[in-house]
């Protein structure tokens, strides 16, 4: 029963990075939008406008965050004529592409100091980056700031 009941809250709430997505943006970029549509402040907590929308967790370690009701934030976004892009899996695509560009970059960084772990890390990440596709890969490197030539996965 706690497995369903879990499954359902998590259906239902949201983290940035997953609204995001929906609407082929960041978490950050994201954020951004709830801000200019009043639902953050100017430090990122919601605001009395957000009322209902959001939940705060406060985990035993770290520090806390916020999930967001989908269904109300998805709502009240389209209310202001900002919509989810067509295709959200094509979304969580460039969302995981960009993390793993990040990731491969930090591979990358380690591996060019000598570290076995750079290696290793670029190795586990091959099958993943086949998964995303090669080309949008490329394309979420660019844009985390990757300024070497295209990957090309060739003798992985």
């Amino acid at each position: 029963m706690g497995k369903k009941s879990k499954k359902n809250f998590r259906s239902e709430w949201r983290t940035l990075t997953e609204l995001g997505a929906e609407f082929g943006k960041s978490a950050i970029a994201f954020g951004k939008i709830l801000k200019e549509n009043g639902l953050r402040n100017v430090e990122g907590e919601p605001t009395e406008a957000a009322s209902g929308l959001f939940q705060k967790i406060e985990p035993n370690q770290g520090k806390p965050y916020y999930l967001w009701n989908h269904q109300g934030v998805v709502s009240f976004l389209q209310s202001k004529g900002i919509n989810p892009v067509n295709n959200a899996s094509y979304a969580l695509k460039d969302t995981e592409a960009r993390k793993l560009a990040r990731e491969y970059l930090e591979a990358q960084k380690l591996d060019d100091e000598g570290s076995k772990l750079g290696y290793m890390m670029l190795c586990e990440m091959v099958d993943d980056i086949k998964k995303i596709g090669l080309d949008r890969f490329n394309t979420a490197l660019k844009a985390v700031g990757y300024k070497g030539e295209p990957v090309t996965l060739e003798g992985w």
